[in-house]
């Protein structure tokens, strides 16, 4: 999806100089002493690059594998447990809350990654500073997303599939690498498990109860599912289904969660803004199912193996869906492009306003997510 000038000027020229000054391909016998896999974007994009890194360690199991990424995904690079050392690098084109690198930062990085003399770099999401690093040739072999991305916009189809994951994958799959691994990866350590256990003691959780995390928040609004609605799926989960409810979030999040809280019948916890992304992941990891709209706390949940069910609008679940067999999600408006806009031009008749609490409870009925109801409160 190219959302303006810059990113498609990026996406070209990024690709342009793949084809001109890496056209020599992999050597047979090519066995990388480092490489740096580069992914700038968000959370969840991050998290759906991950069996990159699982791929490039069973194929080249001595070699170092680096990441650039940001400082808002450095965890999840740093917890995979195929990735050795993991390099931060605020993009100007992806940093939301975090601050851009400068122009001399830029640099210095540029020199560390000449110092590092990697073997080969895989670009998976870049920006035009990245560009003209390849084009200073930092590492003497290169492979890039762009130039498949390109190429496919061309006519000349280079993916195997429409979901992210598969795209990625592609980038290794083009040139011969094996990639069998198709799952996300975020590692929860045994002391993550245990600050869960604390946490939920803490927080009164009967852990013979069924426990839902629920995230109503997106950076983007037209993502967001409305507050009403997930009050009354919260309403039905606790009355039918003796559930414990937590939303969890961001601060900017905060707002949101309280508005759903005032619309309920029932009492729920509150913990957004309150745990780390470690911590959270390591919560979503003991929780039975999470529901929520498309963000990166939907792709930690299926990282960390919980039931996920993703509320999808102006998005597109076939190509930016949860990756599970235990994922499901849910888009009524299936004729509604995918936009980035902040505002929905239908107003309330957007495509988010289309799915139904009905439409949630229908999913945990029939996958039978839950136990069956026991009681009424």
């Amino acid at each position: 999806m190219f959302q303006n000038a810059p990113e498609i000027f990026t996406l070209i020229a990024s690709a342009a100089v793949q084809w001109l000054f890496y056209r020599t391909p992999l050597p047979k016998d090519f066995r990388p002493k480092r490489i740096l896999v580069v992914k700038l974007d968000h959370l969840g994009d991050v998290l759906l690059a991950t069996p990159v890194f699982s791929n490039l360690r069973q194929a080249y199991p001595n070699a170092e594998l680096h990441a650039l990424t940001g400082a808002w995904s450095r965890v999840v690079l740093e917890r995979h447990p195929d990735v050795n050392k993991v390099l931060e690098y605020n993009s100007p084109a992806f940093s939301r809350a975090a601050e851009p690198a400068s122009l001399k930062q830029t640099f210095r990085l540029y020199q560390a990654l000449r110092h590092q003399k990697y073997d080969l770099i895989v670009e998976l999401r870049n920006d035009w500073r990245t560009v003209c690093f390849a084009l200073l040739r930092v590492t003497p072999q290169r492979l890039d997303r762009a130039a498949l991305q390109v190429a496919n916009k061309l006519g000349a189809p280079q993916f195997t599939g429409t979901h992210e994951t598969t795209r990625n994958l592609d980038v290794l799959h083009r040139v011969g690498i094996p990639t069998p691994i198709q799952t996300t990866t975020f590692a929860v350590t045994p002391e993550d498990e245990k600050w869960a256990a604390d946490f939920a003691e803490a927080l009164y959780i009967d852990r013979e109860r069924p426990l839902i995390a629920i995230h109503p928040g997106s950076p983007i609004p037209t993502k967001r599912w409305k507050p009403e609605r997930y009050a009354e799926l919260a309403d039905w989960l606790i009355a039918r289904k003796r559930a414990q409810i937590l939303f969890v979030g961001v601060k900017d999040e905060i707002p949101i969660i309280t508005e759903i809280q005032g619309l309920m019948r029932a009492e729920t916890n509150n913990i957004a803004a309150k745990t780390s992304l470690t911590q959270l992941a390591s919560i979503l990891q003991i929780c039975d199912v999470f529901i929520g709209n498309d963000s990166g706390p939907m792709h930690l949940a299926a990282a960390v193996g919980t039931r996920t069910i993703g509320l999808y609008g102006p998005g597109d679940p076939t190509r930016f869906g949860p990756v599970g067999a235990m994922c499901q999600t849910i888009r009524r408006k299936t004729n509604c492009p995918p936009c980035p806009e902040t505002n929905c031009r239908f107003g309330e008749d957007g495509c988010m306003s289309k799915i139904q609490a009905a439409d949630v409870i229908q999913i945990l009925e029939d996958a039978e997510y839950l136990p069956s109801e026991n009681s009424n409160i």
